[in-house]
């Protein structure tokens, strides 16, 4: 990694870390409330995502974070990060409002952190390092389709002092998946024409 992208990195890193910790300030203004955002509120869909329950929730989400940008590729730039984040708050405060209409509240950075995860472990794959790639991939899979089958409920639950809400982790994942595919279609074999 050069010492401008691991500048950078560090830069995003601290700047969002310390973002998410001063927003707490206003959490109950910020975090996703359904009948709010259906009274005109709508900035919650995204704001949701930058807020948490406790300190214990903001830590593991910084401390996820920060895991991240130590194991994103060289190919996700600064950039590409900060529009990643941007599209996937939108996937996942949009899929958990149209498609979990009995969930009234939400608030946690966790669904773009899976993600991101996610789209760093394709990134990975195209990149050739299949071990690292498929680690990332089977971790935010994995873990998000073991929170599925608990229902929400296990030992992250009992830190953030709320159920964990895996449609959020599925929409990150989705969202990854949707921001990669231009690349991932670039990045496979062009059929050539037969001959005639």
């Amino acid at each position: 990694m050069s010492n401008t992208l691991l500048r950078q990195r560090a830069l995003l890193g601290i700047s969002l870390s310390l973002m998410l910790i001063l927003l707490q300030t206003w959490q109950p203004e910020l975090y996703f409330q359904r009948q709010l955002i259906q009274s005109g509120e709508i900035w919650r869909l995204w704001t949701g995502n930058l807020v948490h329950t406790n300190v214990w929730h903001v830590a593991l989400n910084i401390g996820g974070w920060s895991l991240l940008l130590l194991l994103a590729p060289n190919s996700l730039t600064t950039r590409y990060l900060m529009l990643s984040i941007a599209v996937l708050m939108s996937v996942v405060g949009l899929g958990l409002y149209s498609f979990n209409p009995n969930l009234l509240w939400y608030a946690g950075f966790s669904g773009v952190l899976y993600g991101l995860f996610t789209l760093a472990g394709i990134y990975w794959l195209l990149e050739r390092d299949y071990v690292l790639g498929l680690m990332l991939l089977l971790f935010s899979g994995g873990k998000a389709f073991s929170d599925l089958a608990l229902g929400g409920d296990s030992l992250s639950s009992q830190l953030i002092a709320a159920p964990v809400i895996y449609a959020a982790h599925i929409y990150g994942i989705i969202g990854a998946v949707g921001l990669a595919l231009p690349q991932i279609k670039r990045s496979l074999p062009h059929a050539k024409p037969k001959p005639t």
